[in-house]
């Protein structure tokens, strides 16, 4: 028995450990799918100052970079409750047990909501993006908004289709021009490559802490067991 509970302690502080690497890893790879801690504020800048957007499209950029920002803090809480619990591996405690279970089937579900809203989202989101950087290619005056994310992102111009426009106002530099992709290729090709990325340590990181609550349900069954066997023998 005493074996067979020492191994548990072992797999729950091996399943604790996991938990809090991929949890910075998702905090990770939904920092990095936001493009960078200074997008958000960009963007929404360069989306004010572009008369007659679509109310619609606003919100649909709001909800995906929203949902990125919860599996952000999802991420940061899941590495602090693995931490936790690869120092607490050893004690037995129901209480501390169960509130761990808790913790973690709320933050599953969370992490799980969020990963669907934004992998469902996403098509919608670049959508969004695509429409926005097009509008604001009708005149010279918001071409010019556009400057704060070329700069961020090295490239040149909103869209394919626009791109021309902003190389003959002299927004991308002296020919040859450094950074021949558009703005629009750029974000979509990030958008998708870190998104798949997040799908894949999000759905491990799932499994990972379906066994870290199967776990701690049998040590916590196990330590009730020992607390209560000296009274029937």
């Amino acid at each position: 028995m005493a074996l067979g509970n020492s191994c548990i302690k072992l797999l729950f502080f091996i399943i604790n450990f996991f938990i809090c690497i991929f949890g910075a890893l998702i905090c990770g790879f939904s920092l990095w799918a936001n493009l960078d801690k200074e997008f958000g504020t960009h963007l929404g800048d360069f989306v004010r100052q572009i008369d007659g957007i679509d109310v619609k499209l606003i919100n649909e950029i709001a909800e995906y970079q929203a949902s990125l920002w919860i599996l952000v803090a999802v991420g940061a809480l899941l590495f602090i409750v693995g931490f936790f619990g690869c120092c607490g591996a050893g004690c037995e405690s129901p209480v501390l047990l169960g509130l761990f279970i808790f913790i973690i089937v709320i933050l599953t579900a969370v992490e799980l909501g969020a990963t669907i809203f934004a992998m469902t989202n996403r098509n919608e989101f670049v959508s969004s993006i695509q429409q926005v950087l097009e509008k604001s290619s009708s005149t010279p005056e918001l071409r010019k908004n556009i400057k704060p994310i070329q700069n961020m992102l090295h490239c040149c111009g909103a869209t394919s289709q626009t791109q021309n426009l902003y190389v003959r106002d002299g927004l991308c530099g002296p020919e040859p021009i450094a950074y021949p992709d558009n703005c629009f290729d750029r974000i979509s090709h990030m958008v998708q490559s870190w998104g798949e990325s997040i799908v894949v340590v999000a759905f491990i990181l799932l499994a990972i802490e379906l066994f870290a609550i199967l776990f701690s349900c049998i040590l916590c069954r196990s330590s009730q067991d020992i607390r209560y066997t000296p009274y029937y023998s």
